[in-house]
């Protein structure tokens, strides 16, 4: 009996410390995953906002284009205040002379005379171009925000149609108010300048907002103290073409509460039932069904190219031939995988990168252009002259020994991991952070190389470079591809986009 009694004892304890940790294991957790779903939410949830404000001002942009293509809407102000009146997002509608006098405003505003011509968005639209402003003080002095469009009779700007949005008039709460996240969650929108067109607490508008000097990128998410120094899941997206912030916000305090809620629950339970599992299931779990979840896991890795090998330490000895039995196969997979993986990106007959390394490299280069993270970039298309007919002549285990041979002079001069076959007699050369000089000396190099050493073959190379030709991998492939077409008009040639340049 002492020696049950000091093992149930011994029991208890271990499922005791199991269950502490894995109530611990289980906070952390929760507060990870749940910190990571809130932040993508909110700034998935503010790109999208994003979105509906860009179109917001989009519309207001075409209303005012309209009015300022029709004399007869300008000249009439009983028309005028029609038009203002079925303009749901426009407090008021001014229409500017070339000096920057008001010469005829919609209601409810009394602005004729007044001048606007200091006036940023009046200066924008006098010169042909259409803007949305800060926020300002209007004559009557509100918070105001402006959309301007000019003017235009006879190719020449004569004046400005200006579209105001009143911040205190909840024209913008119309898209935005029937918005929620979460119990205490909240809006904000921000202009250039940092000030609070928008938010779910009407106080805040007009105001400097509390976070924005801390937000970095076009979009992102971040756990931050707001104005009130509540600490708040942030996600955040800048408007394209305003370069305002909109933000969206909820309180860390709500999933507290919640986590605390279920730990409360968790708990409780665990003390329910910690003395009727004890006895039949601790031995059993510990002993058997761990190395299982974790061959489990490990095998469930493996389907997503994770070759997980599982230590021998920690188990009973009638796992460890299984489990090494599994690190075995683990390791030989490797081996495999990795001769498959390197076989795949090259070109069998020259050894080259093939066209589906070529594609993989395309991709990142695209988001590498995107992210601004390379300076230089030089592309060249390469063909071989009179292929075909050589191959016609001598055969195609002559033509297999030029392509190989001119792998090998490509390689030699611009490195084995910028060169690609496309198929056939066709290459490609990537060239990262290159000059646009030094292309065109690699090129040139290969093109003389070729003509001393292939047998009855030379080389047509067309090149494009970033960021000289395009911003685009895309565009730069299309420039190159045009240069070839050029190059190979006489052969033997180099030519750089745009050709004759």
């Amino acid at each position: 009996m002492r020696f049950l009694h000091k093992f149930t004892i011994l029991l208890c304890s271990l499922v005791i410390i199991s269950s502490f940790i894995q109530f611990i294991a289980f906070d952390r957790f929760f507060l990870t995953n749940t910190s990571s779903l809130l932040l993508a939410t909110n700034e998935k949830a503010a790109n999208n906002l994003s979105e509906q404000l860009l179109a917001y001002f989009k519309n207001i942009e075409d209303s005012m284009a309209s009015i300022a293509s029709d004399p007869a809407l300008r000249k009439d102000k009983e028309l005028l205040d029609k038009i203002n009146a079925v303009i749901p997002e426009v407090n008021t509608i001014l229409i500017i002379d070339k000096e920057g006098n008001v010469a005829v405003s919609s209601q409810p505003e009394k602005a004729s005379g007044v001048n606007l011509a200091q006036r940023d968005y009046f200066q924008h639209g006098i010169r042909g171009e259409t803007y949305i402003s800060g926020v300002y003080k209007s004559a009557q002095g509100r918070d105001v925000v402006a959309i301007s469009s000019p003017i235009i009779e006879d190719g020449a700007v004569v004046g400005v149609v200006i579209g105001t949005v009143w911040l205190y008039d909840n024209k913008l709460a119309m898209i935005f108010g029937n918005k929620s996240f979460g119990r205490n969650g909240y809006i904000a929108i921000t202009d250039q300048q940092g000030i609070v067109v928008y938010h779910s607490d009407p106080e805040r508008i007009g105001k400097k907002g509390g976070i924005i000097e801390r937000l970095q990128g076009r979009t992102g998410s971040a756990i931050l103290k707001n104005y009130t120094e509540t600490e708040n899941y942030i996600g955040y997206s800048k408007v394209p073409q305003l370069d305002w912030y909109v933000i969206v916000g909820t309180p860390t305090a709500e999933v507290t509460q919640y986590r605390n809620m279920m730990i409360y629950q968790i708990l409780a339970v665990s003390i329910f039932t910690i003395f009727i599992v004890v006895m039949i299931g601790t031995y059993t779990v510990r002993r058997y069904m761990k190395p299982f979840e974790t061959l489990i896991e490990a095998f469930g890795s493996v389907r997503t190219g994770n070759y997980k090998k599982i230590a021998l330490t920690g188990y009973a000895t009638e796992f460890g031939e299984m489990i090494q039995s599994y690190n075995d196969t683990i390791r030989k997979l490797e081996e495999v995988h990795s001769t498959l993986k390197g076989a795949a990106d090259l070109d069998a007959l020259t050894g080259a990168y093939n066209r589906r390394s070529f594609d993989k490299i395309v991709e990142l280069l695209r988001g590498e252009l995107q992210s601004g993270s390379l300076t230089t970039l030089g592309v060249m298309l390469l063909d071989l002259d009179n292929f075909k007919k050589q191959n016609d002549i001598s055969g195609h285990l002559a033509g297999d020994d030029i392509l190989k041979e001119f792998t090998v002079i490509a390689q030699s001069i611009v490195g084995v991991r910028s060169l690609f076959r496309f198929g056939g007699d066709e290459f490609a050369i990537i060239l990262r952070n290159v000059s646009d000089t030094m292309v065109s000396t690699y090129a040139e190099e290969i093109r003389q190389q070729c003509a001393k050493k292939l047998s009855g073959c030379t080389v047509s190379i067309g090149i494009a470079a970033y960021p000289k030709n395009g911003d685009s991998i895309d565009a730069l492939l299309d420039f190159a591809d045009k240069a070839l077409y050029m190059s190979k008009e006489t052969r033997n040639k180099v030519t750089e986009y745009p050709a004759g340049n």
